[in-house]
């Protein structure tokens, strides 16, 4: 009886775990240029944290994490500091 409760409970999550999970993830907005996307992102979009703290480090705006939307909009990382648009504090 016991093995017969944990499969069921085990099957349960297993399906509602994949539910949440795809309805959870979205994949990121592709923008045509740095403009467009700086509409929703004003301070630029960085890949993680790390790299979020070290444009500030060098004189930035601190931009928003959002992995899913960089790799859509890599080729507007021009200097390859996984960092796309991001706007200098001077401005």
């Amino acid at each position: 009886m016991r093995f017969f409760v944990s499969a069921i409970t085990i099957t349960a999550l297993t399906f509602t775990g994949s539910a949440v999970t795809a309805s959870a993830v979205e994949p990121g907005k592709r923008y045509a240029n740095c403009s467009a996307l700086l509409k929703d992102y004003p301070t630029g979009v960085a890949k993680n944290r790390k790299a979020a703290n070290r444009a500030v480090r060098a004189g930035n705006k601190r931009p928003a994490v959002n992995r899913s939307v960089y790799r859509q909009n890599r080729k507007s990382d021009r200097d390859k500091d996984k960092v796309a648009c991001e706007q200098s504090s001077y401005r």
